[in-house]
């Protein structure tokens, strides 16, 4: 679900292109003067470790420098998709953590509930899918993975045997 976010919104984004500077980056776009803005797009907030919050912030000023070269300003942003109400800046860190709504609405040139429109789309294209992965995914996963444990918890007729399971998980 998280690449599909990532591709809707460089679908949509106005100006957003493929970052130059890829290192930690989904997304690109020209900023209001000149500058240019890098998106690090996740689907929620808490997809973004600690250490990975740091090494944003590292990437940042990588990038910043090579643009600095060019005489363009660089200007980092963490856009988590769901799940994030306010933008903030907190200090030591390099890059603005934008308000969910507010990367939906610069994805959707404006558009204040381009958020929900992102999420109806999301949800026709899994009903779309559903049937096709109910019906031929998961049945040849299970089958897979049956096949995969039955040495280890399964009994001669194919089937999960509970006592094996259980003795295995609880050794």
């Amino acid at each position: 679900m998280g690449h599909l976010l990532e591709t809707i919104a460089m679908i949509c984004f106005p100006g957003g292109r493929t970052p130059r500077y890829t290192d930690d980056f989904d997304l690109e776009s020209p900023g209001p003067n000149g500058e240019v803005y890098g998106y690090q797009i996740k689907m929620s907030w808490d997809c973004m470790p600690m250490s990975s919050r740091k090494n944003l912030s590292n990437t940042i000023r990588n990038v910043r420098e090579k643009y600095l070269e060019e005489d363009v300003e660089f200007v980092g942003f963490f856009a988590p998709c769901y799940g994030k109400a306010t933008t903030t800046k907190v200090p030591g860190q390099e890059y603005i953590s934008l308000a969910s709504r507010e990367f939906w609405e610069r994805v959707g040139n404006g558009k204040k509930d381009f958020d929900v429109y992102v999420g109806e789309v999301c949800a026709l294209l899994c009903a779309e899918f559903r049937e096709e992965v109910m019906d031929t995914l998961v049945p040849e996963l299970i089958r897979s993975l049956t096949n995969a444990a039955q040495h280890e918890i399964g009994d001669s007729a194919g089937r999960l045997d509970y006592t094996r399971l259980f003795r295995r998980i609880n050794r």
